[in-house]
């Protein structure tokens, strides 16, 4: 199980650690982001530390767009705080910070901090999101590096072939990645695309996973469910349901789809009104794909409800760290599971023991019994695995958008 969360802090106690912030500004969402404490780099541990190449902490994510139209910074704080929730928050679109946009938005490195800080300290995974353009391939690079070194624990970079986002090819895909390598070479990235079978092929996803650590399908099923998608999704071979598009078969769609560029899969579900009654078939269809947490796209347009399904709801895995004197027996029974299911989910040759300091998997469970695990190997960055040699065939053949107005409109971030 996830460990407890930390004590939440005071509202006066947090922005006091922004770096000096006057409190009387501090206190808007412009405040946040005028100071900053330092924060030590995210990414990769110390050198000679044994630590699983895995997504950094086991919570269920929400996003936020904008503070103006997602709500008050305190406010989103204190209730993923109060859930077990990790926060994700867009940074930049391109080769512009969101500060350009918005008067509460990120305006630079030292915005990011703060917002790090301003989150962390309550308790909450502070992780970011960016708009991947391709036009300016090594500056875009540069300030996803300077997030991840801000205080980011991940970046994901949302990768779409829709109007106002990736303009790039596949040649500037790579230098985007190679220089985001050389300057975060341990981080954890993420790619987020919009996963319907006929959007894929119009964006560079396999030069993507090349240099990223996880896929994170858009699995919007509320927003999938025009005529005109059904007949798409139906002309690509995904036989759609009697029951129409529903929250299980966009997440199975995505999984078949994906799995074979050989990452593991984070779905993003779909937030916006009237999709509550179908989180917990979204939750159990990701888990049977072996996803361990997901995400809500967006905090300002999710009924609390999920909220609350998500905190009762815990991720199919979560991370313990190895403490001196610590057994393998002993940690399968803390954490009601199997040595075996330990050894499994963490690649491990022996039982005899375990060294101090080495993060575990730890496998959710099932009625006492070891739940599904996904193999997981103790890669460096270096030893990410490699995606099959030449590039996969699309699945299906690239065919005119479907996009509507409402897609539109919801995709303008």
């Amino acid at each position: 199980m996830p460990q407890p969360l930390p004590r939440i802090v005071s509202r006066r106690a947090v922005l006091a650690g922004l770096g000096g912030v006057a409190l009387a500004a501090a206190m808007s969402p412009r405040g946040l982001l005028a100071g900053a404490a330092e924060l030590p780099p995210a990414g990769g541990a110390a050198e000679g530390s044994q630590v699983l190449r895995t997504r950094p902490d086991a919570r269920h994510l929400a996003w936020v767009w904008q503070f103006q139209s997602d709500g008050d910074p305190v406010t989103i704080r204190d209730t993923l705080a109060a859930h077990g929730l990790g926060v994700v928050v867009k940074t930049h679109d391109g080769t512009n910070w969101m500060g350009r946009y918005s008067k509460a938005g990120v305006a630079g490195p030292a915005n990011v901090q703060a917002l790090a800080t301003f989150f962390e300290q309550a308790g909450v995974p502070f992780h970011a999101w960016a708009v991947v353009k391709g036009e300016e391939p090594l500056r875009e690079a540069q300030m996803a590096g300077d997030v991840l070194g801000a205080g980011a624990r991940s970046l994901f970079l949302d990768l779409e072939s829709h109007s106002g986002f990736w303009q790039g090819t596949s040649i500037g895909a790579m230098r985007f990645g190679t220089e985001l390598r050389r300057l975060r070479p341990n981080s954890w990235i993420s790619t987020s695309v919009d996963p319907r079978p006929w959007e894929l092929p119009r964006i560079p996803l396999h030069e993507f996973v090349s240099f990223t650590d996880e896929i994170a399908p858009q699995t919007y099923w509320n927003l999938f469910r025009s005529p005109a998608n059904v007949r798409a999704y139906s002309s690509s071979g995904d036989t759609v349901p009697k029951e129409g598009v529903t929250a299980a078969f966009v997440v199975d769609s995505a999984m078949r789809h994906l799995r074979s560029y050989g990452r593991p899969i984070h779905p993003i579900g779909d937030g916006t009104p009237g999709t509550l009654s179908s989180w917990g078939e979204f939750i159990n269809q990701s888990y049977l794909g072996e996803a361990e947490t997901v995400s809500v796209w967006r905090y300002g347009v999710t009924d609390p409800a999920v909220w609350r399904f998500l905190k009762n709801t815990p991720p199919r895995s979560s991370s313990y760290l190895v403490q001196r004197g610590d057994t393998l027996p002993a940690i399968a029974d803390r954490f009601n599971t199997t040595v075996p299911a330990l050894t499994a989910a963490n690649n491990l040759y022996t039982v005899d023991s375990v060294p101090d300091g080495m993060r575990l998997r730890v496998p959710a469970t099932e009625s006492g019994t070891a739940a599904m695990t996904m193999e997981v190997r103790g890669e460096t960055a270096s030893q990410r695995p490699a995606v099959s040699a030449g590039k996969p065939k699309p699945l299906v053949t690239p065919m005119p958008s479907v996009s509507t107005k409402a897609e539109a409109l919801f995709r303008k971030r």
